[in-house]
C-alpha cells in the first residue's frame, strides 16, 4: 500500500514529491543494511534502484515495441538493402 503527501521539496536543486511506503520488517532492516553498507541513506538507494529498474522497463518496452513493428505491406518483398542502395543511387543530394 503506498500514500501519497502533496508536498513537493527542493533537494539538490531537484523538485522531489514525497511519499510513503511500507515494507515487511525483514525487508527494511535489509534496505537498511544495504544503504549503511554503500553509505547511503535507504530513501537514496531506494531512488536509484527505482531509477536503474524503471530503466530497464523503458528499455524492454522500446525493444518490445521495436520487434513487434512488421513492415507495410507494400514493401513486405522488398530487400531492404537494395532498396537503400537503388535510393542513394537516385539521390541527386549523393551524386552531385
Amino acid at each position: 500500500m503506498m500514500m501519497y503527501n502533496s508536498g513537493v521539496h527542493k533537494i539538490i536543486g531537484v523538485n522531489m514529491q514525497r511519499t510513503q511506503i511500507y515494507f515487511e520488517q525483514n525487508t527494511l532492516q535489509d534496505l537498511k543494511a544495504i544503504a549503511s553498507d554503500l553509505n547511503i541513506s535507504v530513501s537514496e538507494f531506494i531512488r536509484k534502484v527505482m531509477k536503474k529498474e524503471i530503466k530497464i522497463q523503458k528499455e524492454k518496452s522500446l525493444k518490445n515495441f521495436l520487434n513487434d513493428m512488421k513492415p507495410l505491406e507494400s514493401f513486405a518483398d522488398v530487400d531492404t538493402n537494395e532498396y537503400i542502395r537503388t535510393s542513394r543511387d537516385r539521390s541527386r543530394l549523393l551524386n552531385d
